[in-house]
This record gives C-alpha cells, structure tokens and sequence, in this order.
C-alpha cells in the first residue's frame, strides 16, 4: 500500500511540473537563448537610394534596477548602452536601404583626422636639409608641394534615435505547488516586457519623420520538488530545483530590430524614406 502511494505522489509530482513547464506560453513574441544573430529583417524592396543615417546613441532611459539579494542593486535590468544593438541590426539590412556613418565616437574620429592631416602635410627630413635660400642668378626654388587632404566627411541625411523607455516587471506571473505524502513540487512563471522606441529626425529640418515602438517580452521559469520521509528516530528531507531565465539582451536586439523594420516600412510607404 505505502509503495502504491508513494507511486501516486511521484506521478503526481510529475505531472504537476510538466503541466507547469508546458504552460509557459508566451503570448508576445520574443527572442529565445537559441535564437542566432542572423536572422533578416523582412522588408519590402529597397527604395531608388540609401538613406545615409547617423547613430549618436541609443541609451536606457527607465533606470530600472535588477533585483537582487545583495543590500545595494549595482546591475541594471537593461544595458544602459543599447547602440551595438541597433548598429548590428543596420548592418544585417540589404544593401540600398541605409548607409550608416559613425557618430558615436565622432570626437576620436575627427582627432584622428587631424593627425593623419598633419602627417601627410609633413615634409620629408630630406627637404628640410637641402631646403636654403636661392642666391642671386641661382638655380630657381622647386615649385612648392600642394597640399593633400583627406576627403570629406559624409554628412548623415537622418539621426537614427533609440532608447528603452519602459521595462515593465512580473506583468503575468503564476505560481502552483502540490505535495503528496511526503512528497510534492512547485513552479513558478514570471514574464516581465521591455519595450524599445526609435524615431527617425531629418538633419537638414529637424523634423521628425517617423517613430515606431516595439515590445517583447522577458520569461523566467523556476520549477522545483521535495521529498520529506520520516523514520522512527530522524527526518529526510530532500529538494532539487532548477531555474531559467530568459536573457534581457536577445528581448532587447529582437526589439530593436521589430523597431528598424517597421519604421523602415513607415518610412517607404510615407515616401520619406526615398
């Protein structure tokens, strides 16, 4: 009879944790850990010529805190810098839809620019010797050496700005455990969102040209059982439990790409993106 019963409450157990890992759901799309980082990004033809597009930065805005144990949460729920993000995104698009330019770190840009000027408008140790002043009836000066330079600086045609402005915390969470002579298990499923802006601004104008939003969501999974058995003179007890979170940055590149999509998609059927 005992083995009978303890037969029942594994069987129980079981089926409880496969019906708590089988109901994990996710309504929202969203990246999982296995995802790769080449998918394309589905988009209508390319317009007659590339947008030349600029990337200050793309920051975390929500200043949102990881939860931890520890007295003081150190760690952010999201990178604060999301602009490798949307750069690797630009860059996995087919060709003709942008040309990006770097303006992120345009101050070391135009530093290294300057020295590369003065290095190749250095004359060469040999001229500075032989270099002395023409004499009456002499020999007439060689003709001076023109001036190289580099080439100029594309100028971007929009500023591609993207920030996370939300990260919404345990918006469906559920939770079940059960427990049968001795013997028993739990779970618990939490999905948290974040959700990605991006908006396209016309240098020339200042005019704001389109804005998309994208949400994807972050699921955490947490099952775990126990077995607690008691003799005449003592007390077994038994627990294993296992955990699995969702990575917050494959949520956050899926979202960013959503986001370039669509706003690409925006932008060629309101014929700005041209």
């Amino acid at each position: 009879m005992r083995s009978c019963l303890r037969a029942t409450g594994w069987s129980v157990v079981t089926t409880c944790l496969l019906t708590l890992t089988g109901c994990i759901q996710d309504g929202i799309p969203s990246a999982r850990p296995t995802v790769q980082a080449d998918e394309p990004i589905t988009l209508p033809p390319p317009p007659k010529r590339a947008l030349t597009a600029g990337v200050y930065n793309c920051i975390d805005t929500t200043g949102q805190r990881r939860p931890t144990g520890a007295s003081q949460e150190l760690s952010t729920a999201v990178p604060l810098d999301c602009t490798p993000y949307l750069i690797e995104a630009i860059r996995s698009l087919s060709p003709g839809y942008i040309t990006l330019v770097e303006r992120q770190h345009v101050d070391e840009l135009l530093r290294e620019r300057q020295l590369a000027t003065l290095a190749l408008n250095s004359p060469p140790p040999a001229a500075n010797s032989a270099e002395a002043p023409a004499k009456p009836g002499g020999a007439p000066r060689p003709p001076p050496v023109p001036q190289r330079r580099l080439a100029t600086l594309r100028v971007a045609e929009v500023l591609l700005i993207g920030q996370v402005v939300a990260y919404d915390r345990s918006t469906k969470e559920a939770a079940g455990g059960l427990a049968i002579n001795g013997v028993g298990g739990d779970g618990t499923w939490v999905t948290d969102l974040v959700t990605f802006s991006l908006r396209a601004v016309a240098v020339q104008t200042g005019e704001v040209l389109g804005q998309t939003t994208a949400t994807k969501s972050i699921t955490s999974l947490r099952v775990a059982g126990h077995v607690t058995k008691i003799y005449s003179t003592s007390i077994l007890e038994f627990e294993l439990g296992g955990a699995e979170n969702e990575p917050v940055g494959l949520a956050l590149r899926a979202a960013v790409h959503s986001a370039l999509g669509a706003l690409i998609k925006q932008g060629i059927r309101e014929n700005w993106w041209t």
